[in-house]
């Protein structure tokens, strides 16, 4: 495994709108964990009064979001660190899998994990593992992500 290339983990929340192009009220990360070349790890601690939570529940969506703005998170550090002044666009091109297994509560926090599978010009395929603060499973995804210059 590679060993992270982020010094310390993030969670200010300005800092992380610094690296990704989404803005309130669809943010859906809050924190970079760590980053390697070939992988990221993010969370978000999901607000009650999140637009994607329905009755107490985050939605399918916003687990997908999560997961699609993990890895523009991991695409916004590497930016940073390329030395890019503001975060490329990017947006979802195909979802080849996704599996949801539970839904979490807001108020909850989430992990996830990204892998790089593969890059070709500016298409990234890219796999993503959600996981519960207790590390249960909550879902996983396999997609296309399109960055815009």
């Amino acid at each position: 495994m590679e060993q992270s290339l982020l010094k310390e983990p993030i969670f200010e929340v300005e800092r992380i709108l610094e690296l990704i192009p989404q803005k309130s009220p669809f943010v859906m990360v809050d924190r970079l964990l760590e980053y390697t070349e070939a992988s990221g790890k993010t969370g978000f601690a999901i607000p009650r009064d999140n637009i994607l939570v329905e009755d107490g529940i985050f939605s399918e969506p916003g687990l997908i979001e999560h997961m699609a703005q993990s890895m523009s998170l991991w695409r916004g550090y590497q930016g940073f660190l390329a030395g890019l002044d503001k975060p490329k666009t990017g947006f979802i091109g195909s979802i080849k899998s996704v599996e949801i297994f539970e839904l979490p509560v807001a108020g909850s926090t989430l992990t996830t994990y990204v892998e790089i599978l593969q890059e070709f010009k500016n298409v990234t395929s890219v796999g993503a593992r959600t996981e519960d603060e207790r590390g249960k499973l909550l879902a996983t995804s396999e997609m296309k992500t399109v960055t815009v210059d």
